[in-house]
């Protein structure tokens, strides 16, 4: 499909070019920002501008097509894990007789990942780090920041908790964040949870410029922005 909307962009750029040979000023655009040229428009542009305009819609296809491509290729950590868990089940099952303990532990196993907790309360002697590490919640001591910024509403001071505090413990890939004092794109590219790569950022900025406005190095904390997949 991609190489088809390609082919067809290319297309437009070639008819231009033969058939494009007015001198009229081009119309502002943005196509980043969703601003596009009318049919009127596009036919007041000189032979260069409409082939300018239409390289600039072929890379915004590609852009979108591979956004798109992402988005169907992702699939939160629980869900893929079910789904595995779940073929597995398949295959010992057809298994029989012999394998009739291997069915019960993937049964028990898929059952215990369905039930992992979406919350914790806080009881005396708890830090993040301890909560994190626990079996049903992470199982991994480094991941608290992530409890953190999921509860950053409740928790001043990572350091400082509460018993009877409830902290949501977020499962899977979130589709939005919301900016903290002090993050900047690439921080955010690189939580683990977003995109675990610095080097993503411009994916987020290009998801929100009309959030974020013209200087990708000023986020406004409370600012809440998409996380494309």
């Amino acid at each position: 499909m991609k190489t088809n909307v390609l082919r067809s962009a290319a297309a437009i750029v070639a008819v231009a070019a033969l058939g494009m040979t007015g001198s009229a000023l081009a119309q502002e655009y943005d196509i980043n920002g969703g601003r596009y040229l009318t049919e009127k428009e596009y036919k007041e542009l000189s032979r260069d501008e409409a082939i300018d305009y239409c390289e600039k819609l072929a890379q915004e296809i590609d852009l979108q097509n591979d956004n798109a491509a992402a988005a169907n290729s992702m699939m939160s950590d629980i869900e893929a894990e079910i789904e595995s868990l779940k073929r597995q089940l398949a295959e010992a099952k057809s298994a029989n007789d012999p394998l009739a303990g291997e069915v019960d532990r993937l049964r028990s196993q898929l059952r215990e990942l369905q039930e992992l907790p979406r919350s914790y309360t806080v009881v005396k002697g708890d830090y993040l780090i301890k909560i994190s590490e626990m079996r049903r919640i992470y199982s991994d001591k480094t991941a608290w920041k992530r409890i953190y910024r999921a509860n950053r509403d409740k928790i001043n001071d990572p350091n400082l908790i509460y018993p009877n505090q409830v902290f949501l413990i977020p499962r899977g890939k979130p589709d939005t964040y919301t900016v903290m004092a002090g993050d900047t794109l690439g921080r955010i590219a690189s939580y683990w949870e977003v995109y675990n790569d610095r080097g993503q950022w411009k994916r987020i900025y290009d998801a929100n410029r009309g959030a974020i406005g013209s200087d990708p190095n000023v986020l406004q904390p409370g600012t809440v922005l998409s996380i494309p997949r």
